[in-house]
């Protein structure tokens, strides 16, 4: 049994951390409830104004296997707080912005908010994933998982709730905010955070593939944020997808290539040899279009309520509620009995959920119904969000490359966040009323149950073994 000392030094760590992942987390969609008033206040449309929001996803998503790489080599302790760092002076940035530099520095202080966030997330749940005892281990993942799942939905309801309550024109407020709690993070970090262990003589590193797989992950997602899926065919402007995924394919052959000579490679190719670690990234996939689906909660609550522009978002509030109980509760359980049946019953209960909010409480809407369902789905969400999937590929790889297999978990679930809106979206335009919703939640199960057929042939490297 572990001392109170040891449980309080546990208990701190986790702390750390955790406040960490919430700056980093409520970040994502705090921009977007503010998007129309930034851009009210710049002058611009919103063919520029959406870059805002899709120049973060962009250099995010690209640069978390890169940072996920530097950690292993030089810590995680150390890059986990240099990255809120750099966050930090990204919001920083972008508040000033309002005065000079104008648009475009905004832009740049988005770049920089998410070099730091692309760092923050993996390193922290491959940190708490190999520094606490794998009978605490599930319960602290699962913790990480609640706080980044619930302050990602919950951000545009902060980022409203900062302009009201500072008023619009004071939007860089919702900026400085960060600023106390990055400070605060960086003290403890620094102070209380045990150095990780890493090689004194480390291999040379993988410059060449970090650049190619950079641009690799940047020309793909610029491709497919060009994809209208309303449109027949797809291609409104096919310069503007075709030349990126061409690109995206140059850069991926040309990487590949750069890999199989890499002393330390940026990335592990013999991954896809893995069936475990395979079975992990698909469902990573789809885990991450069902969360991005909750974004279009609040709207198809005000459409399906009548209630005012603005105010769906409190509907969040259910799923968040119970997404806070449920993940902890499935983190013990995968301590005592492994991700799979955890992941099946929590991708089960979602199903469940989005079901029952696709034939009662949409076909017939009430409050009642609609704050059942969304907090069937909460529940459900909770237990698969990301504690079972980042505790499969921490046992399917060696402990010192536990960050960057973590980035590269997080980078598959933020390819399904930046495809499947498009899709939603396409599918609720496609009939009348509330049908296109119907369709989109049906969407929107169909990948859970794709992601429970996949996992259903998971088997734990610790069970091949034996």
């Amino acid at each position: 049994m572990r001392s109170a000392g040891e449980n309080g030094k546990y208990g701190l760590i986790l702390a750390i951390y955790l406040i960490g992942l919430l700056i980093g987390g409520l970040y994502v969609g705090m921009v977007s409830p503010v998007r129309t008033v930034v851009q009210a206040d710049f002058g611009i449309d919103s063919t520029l104004g959406i870059w805002m929001i899709n120049i973060y996803t962009l250099f995010y998503a690209a640069l978390i296997p890169v940072i996920g790489k530097i950690a292993d080599r030089r810590g995680r302790a150390r890059v986990f707080t240099v990255c809120v760092g750099v966050f930090c002076v990204g919001a920083v940035i972008c508040g000033l912005s309002q005065k000079v530099g104008g648009f475009g520095l905004l832009l740049v202080g988005r770049v920089v908010q998410a070099v730091g966030a692309g760092g923050m997330i993996p390193v922290a749940n491959a940190e708490i994933g190999t520094t606490f005892p794998p009978e605490k281990r599930g319960m602290a993942l699962g913790l990480a998982a609640v706080v980044v799942g619930v302050s990602n939905v919950l951000g545009s309801v902060a980022g409203s709730a900062v302009v009201g309550a500072f008023g619009i024109e004071n939007w860089p407020v919702m900026f400085y905010l960060s600023i106390p709690f990055c400070a605060i993070v960086i003290v403890a970090a620094a102070v209380f955070l045990p150095a990780s262990q890493v090689d004194e003589e480390p291999a040379r590193m993988d410059v060449a593939g970090s650049v190619l797989l950079t641009l690799s992950i940047l020309f793909l997602l610029l491709g497919v944020k060009g994809i209208d899926f309303g449109q027949a065919g797809g291609l409104q402007h096919p310069a503007t997808v075709i030349a990126p995924f061409l690109a995206a394919i140059a850069s991926l052959v040309a990487f590949r290539q750069v890999e199989r000579r890499a002393e330390d490679p940026v990335f592990h190719l013999e991954y896809f040899h893995s069936r475990p670690i395979v079975i992990t990234m698909i469902v990573s996939f789809f885990i991450g279009c069902f969360v991005i689906s909750l974004v279009l909660v609040p709207e198809l609550a005000e459409y399906a309520m009548g209630d005012p522009l603005g105010s769906g978002g409190y509907y969040v509030l259910a799923i968040g509620v119970t997404s806070f109980v449920t993940t902890p509760i499935g983190g013990k359980i995968i301590d005592k009995v492994g991700p799979k049946p955890v992941l099946i019953v929590g991708l089960g209960i979602s199903i469940a959920g989005l079901l029952f909010l696709t034939f009662i409480a949409v076909a017939a809407p009430s409050f009642g119904t609609l704050v059942a369902g969304l907090a069937i789905v909460g529940a459900g969400m909770g237990m698969a969000m990301g504690a079972p999937t980042n505790y499969m590929i921490l046992e399917s790889v060696d402990p010192k490359d536990s960050t960057s297999a973590i980035a590269t978990i997080t980078l598959i679930r933020q390819i399904g966040t930046s495809l499947a809106p498009a899709i939603f979206v396409a599918l609720i335009a496609s009939a009348p009323g509330l049908a296109g919703y119907q369709r989109m939640l049906l969407c929107v199960a169909a990948f859970n149950a794709l992601a429970l057929a996949t996992i259903l042939f998971y088997q734990s490297p610790k069970q091949q073994s034996e």
